[in-house]
């Protein structure tokens, strides 16, 4: 397999000198950046170094040195050194000048079993080199179909005329016009059929075919004019009727079929930002399907996206910087803005910053707890507030579970003691949110009472009780007298909890409640105290008398939190229309809500 092992590009466009070695082990090489920073530009000097006939001068030349200076080098100059089988060393060098390519030069820099031995090679040993190798360029803009239906018939003509099925079909496309259509749409359309079990695997129904669409004066008319490419989608097939993803992600996926027919070649394979017009899911399955074709091809890619880039071995990573520098040069009497596209060095701290940054990634600060936290009785309260939160767009503050509201006072001894033995470290702040139950109220009392005392010293705590879905809780000095049981699911929107609960009896074949009822109820006096999971396990059981007791909304048994944790199960808002419609209807009914969760991921506990 012949691959590349370097790439130097010197003085095309906004690359002054930019160097890439890569990792012989891995043949996948993904270029990033911010965006004009000359990832395309990489590509494009690679794709110059292949078809050095599409060189024009004044476009591919530094626009400073080509308007501007005029002195010294002014033109591009590409090199690329290759791998043969993992151990013989090719070099390369393309120089051009105002006219085209100037000249090439090639190397054999080590041949097996003789150490460093050069060897030139002649124009004959350069063209019988290239043509070992089958290099595709698929950019991001200015795609054309009729170029790759003339690749593909250039090349499917090669490799399925070798086949001695195809021997005789060969002749007659050769030797006679007559049978044009049927053998050339029986080639293009064996093609198609093997390329759309691939579409189906990205969409179901989604698949491609070629059409003939006029006669033939003479043979090649038919890679421009006479093939048509079209996607079927069971809706109608002009490609230009489809969106942009779709067109592209058939490009892309043509290649890929092609490439897979080339056992006689190596292939190197640049993609300019594959992920573009791609939804999610899509770049997934992409960056899956090119990491396959790793195996047989060399890809380079560029891409903003975090799919296309191993954030982890960030092996064979490159991530381009752009410096602009302002240069007075005597010859023009004016100023020229110089660009020079550069690799960041991954591997020192700012590299190693400016990747992250561009990535997203965040550093990670590894203290126990922030400045403000929130710590809840379990995950079923920090899972019912965290998506709350995030649907209202409230910023949410870093919760910690106590898996159990007895064992909050053990998770604040255990916090400030930490920070006891901690000097010059600022206090954090923790707010407890307690069920109101006899439980939550029970550890309310432990809780300020060692407040009081002055048992945590160094962390600053404030305890408050979860509110229903009206705003109630009780007050601080009569906690002796309240007998409410409402826990973190009497804050939801009644309609809401409503919902849940269907989704849980459905799975269990059981009779819905009725929701609207449920809504009603919880707001008057004689259920309000009382909390919805008692009202809805007795309208659970009025629903099913026979067989209500196989789910349990209120009894102190393990299976009623496991109960409890199906239903925070269901709540998951993104994505999910029919909840969040519900949730933007109860939003304006009950306002009190979003108040308690405004109060508690801005509390006054943030900023002390």
């Amino acid at each position: 397999m012949i691959k590349i092992k370097s790439v130097y590009i010197k003085r095309y466009r906004s690359i002054m000198e930019l160097a890439i070695n890569v990792e012989e082990d891995n043949n996948y090489i993904t270029i990033c950046g911010e965006n004009n920073t000359g990832k395309t530009n990489t590509l494009r000097a690679i794709d110059l170094f292949f078809n050095p006939e599409k060189y024009i001068a004044d476009t591919d030349s530094p626009n400073h040195k080509y308007y501007g200076s005029r002195g010294g080098a002014v033109f591009p100059e590409i090199t690329i050194e290759f791998l043969v089988d993992g151990k013989d060393r090719i070099k390369v060098i393309r120089e051009f000048d105002n006219d085209g390519l100037r000249h090439t030069i090639g190397e054999k820099l080590k041949v097996a079993g003789i150490r460093d031995k050069k060897q030139k090679m002649s124009e004959k040993d350069l063209n019988s080199f290239f043509k070992k190798i089958s290099f595709f360029f698929v950019e991001s803009v200015n795609i054309s179909l009729p170029k790759l239906i003339n690749g593909l018939i250039d090349e499917i003509y090669d490799i399925e005329y070798e086949k001695s099925q195809f021997r005789g079909l060969k002749k007659e496309l050769k030797d006679s016009f007559d049978n044009y259509i049927n053998g050339l749409l029986e080639i293009l359309n064996k093609l198609a059929d093997e390329i759309n079990p691939v579409f189906e695997q990205y969409k179901e129904n989604w698949g491609v075919g070629f059409d003939l669409t006029s006669d033939v004066k003479k043979f090649r008319d038919l890679i421009t004019d006479d093939v048509q490419f079209y996607i079927n989608d069971k809706s109608n097939r002009r490609i230009d009727t489809k969106g942009a993803g779709l067109q592209r992600l058939a490009y892309i996926l043509l290649h890929f079929r092609i490439i897979e027919k080339m056992n006689n070649k190596s292939v190197i394979l640049l993609i300019d930002e594959p992920d573009v017009y791609l939804h999610q899911g899509l770049q997934k399955k992409l960056y899956s399907d090119l990491q396959s074709l790793t195996k047989t091809a060399q890809t380079f890619v560029t891409s903003h996206s975090q799919i296309f880039i191993d954030t982890y071995t960030m092996k064979n990573v490159f991530l381009l910087d752009l410096n602009i520098t302002s240069r007075y040069f005597d010859r023009k009497k004016q100023h020229f803005n110089v660009l020079e596209t550069r690799v960041v060095n991954l591997e020192n701290e700012d590299g190693a910053k400016k990747i992250k940054e561009y990535l997203g990634i965040t550093e990670e600060d590894y203290e126990l707890l922030d400045q403000y936290n929130i710590i809840v009785e379990g995950e079923t309260d920090k899972k019912y507030l965290e998506e709350l939160s995030a649907f209202l767009k409230l910023e949410t503050p870093r919760m910690i579970s106590a898996n159990g509201a007895d064992n909050i006072e053990k998770y604040l001894e255990f916090y400030n003691s930490f920070y006891q033995n901690l000097e010059k470290v600022q206090i954090p702040s923790i707010l407890i949110l307690l069920d109101n139950d006899n439980k939550g109220r029970e550890v309310y009392k432990k809780i300020f009472s060692n407040k009081q005392k002055r048992k945590y010293r160094y962390i600053n705590i404030d305890v408050q009780f979860i509110p229903n879905f009206l705003g109630d809780r009780p007050n601080d000095g009569n906690l002796d007298k309240v007998n409410s049981d409402l826990q973190i699911e009497d804050l939801l929107y009644p309609r809401v909890f409503g919902f849940l609960v269907n989704e849980l009896l459905k799975r269990k074949n059981l009779k819905l409640v009725n929701i609207e009822e449920i809504a009603k109820k919880i707001e008057r006096p004689a259920h309000k105290d009382r909390g919805i999971l008692h009202m809805v396990e007795n309208e659970k059981n009025y629903k099913n008398p026979e067989t209500g007791q196989v789910i349990n909304f209120v009894s102190s048994s393990n299976a009623s939190e496991q109960v409890k944790s199906g239903l925070s199960g269901f709540f998951n808002i993104k994505g999910n229309r029919a909840i969040s419609q519900l949730l933007l209807a109860e939003e304006k009914k009950y306002p009190e809500v979003r108040k308690f969760l405004e109060d508690i991921c801005n509390s006054k506990l943030n900023h002390s």
